[in-house]
């Protein structure tokens, strides 16, 4: 199969909650085809209110239909699972989320990502080549150590066991290489869905 490469332009949208004088950014990234709304909707109120906070969609739309209406969701990268490849990896979108923190974050605050699912997934890269962060957190999600370079700061992951999504087991053993790991907090069952105890977690964690 041949291939051309297209000009084609992507709108990246992303939400925000400022406050004056802000101590801290906080960066939420969202699961696939989720949106930016829905990270700032479920983790506002577990965040400090001393801090910024920047919920961005997915570069790549991923139209959800519902009835017959089609709604936009998005995704940060496209994996295919059974090949074990990408269709399109974490750099792209690693890229974009540097060039978006340089221009709202001028006076360089620490950054704490939150990554959920597939935005845990791809958090580390984007820590690797953004300074201000200073700490990651996974939520149900793979630290996959081959697609990051790790930094001198430092990771926490929050995990189900009976996570049927990702999976639990593989997520440890991936986190148990990381020099710079800091909790690893398991839950007992709770699934893959954020609930009410992923967030009182990560409120703990924070």
């Amino acid at each position: 199969m041949k291939t051309l490469n297209l000009p084609i332009e992507l709108d990246f949208g992303y939400h925000t909650k400022e406050v004056k004088e802000p101590k801290r950014i906080y960066l939420l990234l969202h699961g696939y085809m989720l949106d930016g709304q829905f990270m700032l909707d479920v983790l506002n109120n577990y965040l400090p209110k001393d801090a910024n906070i920047i919920s961005p969609n997915g570069p790549y739309l991923v139209p959800y239909k519902k009835g017959k209406s089609f709604f936009p969701r998005y995704s940060w990268y496209f994996f295919d699972p059974v090949k074990k490849s990408f269709y399109i990896n974490y750099d792209p979108a690693a890229n974009l989320l540097k060039t978006m923190i340089d221009e709202l974050n001028p006076d360089k605050l620490p950054i704490t990502i939150i990554g959920y699912s597939q935005g845990g997934y791809i958090a580390p890269k984007i820590a690797e080549l953004c300074e201000q962060v200073d700490t990651v957190i996974g939520m149900a999600c793979v630290f996959r150590n081959e697609r990051f370079i790790e930094r001198d700061i430092t990771y926490h992951q929050i995990h189900s066991k009976t996570d049927l999504v990702v999976g639990f087991k593989d997520s440890k053993e991936e986190f148990s290489k990381l020099t710079n790991s800091g909790k690893y907090i398991e839950l007992e069952n709770e699934g893959h869905k954020l609930n009410p105890t992923y967030f009182e977690s990560l409120k703990n964690l924070l």
